[in-house]
């Protein structure tokens, strides 16, 4: 079964002031920075390369769990880390690696080798990440809690 969406992201900026994203379907906005990563901030606002690697990371849970869900498993939780690596030079700019460090806790001893099997499918079924061509390394663990 094939289904389509669309996706919408509005940006508001005015000068001297940060930029806000919202979409219409959500009650909340996020303020970004108008300036990359690289050059100094406040901090209070979130630069494009870090939307960036948090949409890579959320997109790679939601694989997660839509592959989990369909194999059915169950977990108690799920963490995970996303850093990226970058080259600057005066000709260009470019993210080269990805690495994603997520951690499952489960109940169940015995699913350990179910869950890892997971790990290593669930990016296909990442709606971000098949659109990237950028090396994802994934070091996942799984931990056992009763």
């Amino acid at each position: 079964m094939e289904t389509s969406q669309e996706f919408q992201v509005d940006l508001y900026w005015q000068e001297n002031q940060k930029a806000i994203l919202s979409a219409a379907i959500f009650n909340d906005s996020i303020e970004v920075s108008s300036s990359s990563c690289f050059k100094k901030s406040d901090g209070a606002a979130w630069s494009a390369e870090h939307l960036f690697i948090a949409s890579v990371e959320s997109s790679y849970m939601t694989g997660f769990f839509r592959v989990a869900k369909h194999k059915g498993l169950t977990f108690k939780s799920y963490t995970s880390t996303a850093r990226a690596s970058t080259l600057i030079s005066d000709e260009f700019s470019e993210i080269t690696d990805i690495v994603i460090r997520p951690i499952v806790v489960i109940t169940d001893r015995d699913k350990i080798s179910r869950v890892l099997k997971i790990f290593s499918i669930c990016r296909d079924h990442s709606l971000v990440l098949n659109a990237l061509k950028i090396r994802l390394h994934v070091f996942p663990s799984v931990k056992v809690s009763l």
